[in-house]
């Protein structure tokens, strides 16, 4: 089972003691939280779109690679923020309709929007059934053959035989978080979620 990478919406700093709360404060707080959480998502998805080249509807909330997984409560002022970890397969990239096992001198990739690399020697392979922790299309994986079983550069490249790699590209939680991009897209978004929920919060206080 895939892991989910978690970007939680925390309640509001001033808030000490949930149970001490005035309900009308609680539930303007939680009303707050949520919102800023449905908004904090969309904005992370349209982050996570500009950065990466997949589908528009790859990070709709209905196909659960981005989504909300808990909304907060008037006991818990917490709402989850879940992406994904699932490997991509790198053929969800390609730029050609290539018939799997096809010879080519390599196939087009487009993993950054705008940028199109050639990835000299892959070539498209059908998959195996029962490839769960892979997101693939069409169920065809990106593979290349190396010489003395080397692996290829990239993100960790699985072996399907002595010379044989299956490539794959960004994950939806590596893009929302990411060590080589100080911190991905959710260390970018965090102050603007942050000020979306004390605004609202105000809002529904009515100040």
């Amino acid at each position: 089972m895939a892991e989910n990478f978690i970007l939680v919406v925390e309640g509001l700093e001033a808030i000490q003691s949930i149970d001490e709360l005035p309900a009308k404060i609680a539930e303007s707080a939680r009303r707050a939280v949520n919102d800023a959480t449905r908004r904090g998502r969309k904005l992370a998805a349209d982050e996570v779109l500009r950065s990466v080249n997949f589908p528009k509807d790859y990070v709709a909330p209905r196909n659960g690679r981005l989504e909300i997984s808990r909304y907060a409560t008037r006991s818990n002022l917490e709402a989850t923020i879940s992406a994904r970890s699932r490997n991509t397969s790198l053929s969800r990239f390609a730029k050609e309709s290539y018939t799997a096992g096809r010879k080519k001198a390599g196939v087009h990739v487009e993993v950054a929007p705008g940028s199109v690399r050639l990835m000299k020697g892959a070539f498209l392979i059908r998959l195996r059934a029962g490839n769960a922790d892979l997101d693939a299309k069409s169920n065809l994986g990106l593979a290349v053959r190396t010489k003395n079983g080397k692996a290829p550069p990239g993100y960790k490249p699985t072996r399907l035989g002595n010379n044989l790699w299956l490539l794959y590209g960004p994950s939806v939680a590596q893009v929302l978080h990411s060590e080589k991009n100080a911190g991905g897209v959710a260390t970018d978004i965090s102050p603007r979620v942050a000020a979306m929920l004390e605004a609202e919060f105000w809002r529904q206080m009515e100040i």
